[in-house]
This record gives structure tokens, C-alpha cells and sequence, in this order.
């Protein structure tokens, strides 16, 4: 996700904005981060990590990282919940506070901005398209080259009819049987 000042901010290929030493500072201040995403921090505490004035750790972790701390610290904050709804049962409301959110409400609004679907959907969609491969494994340690494979043999396949459905357990997963596939039988 980029900054919409980043495009401003960038300096140009070859040029160094600021010393070893400050991008040093700069990369121990983004570790403190990622370490505590789980906990509101503010930017004078992050800007102390790295010596440097809250404004000015802000203008050079963006032209350093190509995003501001505030994003930086979402987009952590979104991969873990990716990883914990993927990986376990927990509720939406349990993973919510885990990660650092203090509202439901403010978690899956940003969580459907950044992904294009609400943590539910997420979820539901992630175990419909593997089914029942993986079975005992959190999803997230499915390689990713195999989930691209996987999905593409999914995309091409035609998608099935919705018609009242019911449900039945096959070696591959989990298959919808609508109405029509049942009054084929003898």
C-alpha cells in the first residue's frame, strides 16, 4: 500500500536521502513497530526509537519505506489477521482485539478497504476454494506457488449452479449438489 505522498516524497533512483547511520535508526524504529503493532503507539514513541523529531521520523520513514508508520503498522496488523483467520477458529471479535483494534467496527471496515472483503467473507471464501485440502493445517502454510497453481485450476472449472443446495464430503472437499444433480439419479 503506497502513501498518497509517496509519490511526492520519493527521491530519485541513485540519490541517498539521508546517512547509514539514520536508515540504521530508521530500520530500528520500523522493528520496534512490528514488534508492537499489538498495542496503540503513537509517534513520538516510535520517533524516539529512532532519535529523530515525531515530523521528521515521519517525512524520512516515508521516503525511506515508502509508507507512513501509521500504514505500516495496518498492513502488519491486517497480514496477522489474514494468518489468524486462515489459521485457526478464533471469532472475528477475538482476532480484532488480538491485533491491536479496540473496535470491531473499524477493524473490518479497514480490514474490506485493504482486502476487498469483509474478515467473514475472507474466511468463507479462503474454505470454500481449498475445501478440504489441508485438513489440520492452518491455510497459511500452504506454499504460495500451490495456491496459485491450485486457483487457476479452480478458475477454469465452471462454477457450479446455486440451486438448493445441500452438502456432501468427497475426497477433494467440499462439493454444493443442487437439486438438479439429485433428480438426475435412479
Amino acid at each position: 500500500m503506497r502513501s498518497r505522498y509517496s509519490e511526492r516524497l520519493v527521491t530519485p533512483p541513485g540519490a541517498r536521502p539521508f546517512d547509514p547511520g539514520t536508515f540504521a535508526r530508521l530500520c530500528r524504529a520500523r522493528d520496534y513497530l512490528a514488534a508492537q503493532y499489538q498495542r496503540p503507539i503513537f509517534l513520538p514513541e516510535a520517533a524516539r526509537q529512532a532519535c529523530l523529531s515525531p515530523f521528521y521520523f515521519n517525512r524520512l520513514f516515508t521516503q525511506a519505506f515508502h509508507e507512513t508508520p501509521h500504514e505500516f503498522i495496518t498492513r502488519k496488523r491486517i497480514e496477522e489477521a489474514k494468518k489468524l483467520l486462515l489459521g485457526g477458529n478464533h471469532s472475528i471479535t477475538e482476532i480484532c482485539f488480538a491485533i491491536g483494534y479496540e473496535s470491531l467496527g473499524s477493524f473490518s471496515t479497514r480490514f474490506q478497504s485493504l482486502t476487498g472483503l469483509s474478515p467473514a467473507a475472507f474466511r468463507g471464501e479462503a474454505r470454500r476454494i481449498f475445501g478440504g485440502f489441508g485438513v489440520g493445517w492452518p491455510m497459511y502454510y500452504i506454499p504460495a506457488c500451490f495456491q496459485r497453481v491450485f486457483l487457476a485450476d479452480r478458475s477454469l472449472a465452471a462454477p457450479p449452479q446455486r440451486a438448493q443446495n445441500s452438502v456432501t464430503v468427497q475426497p477433494y472437499g467440499i462439493r454444493e449438489q443442487s437439486h438438479l444433480d439429485r433428480q438426475s439419479r435412479p
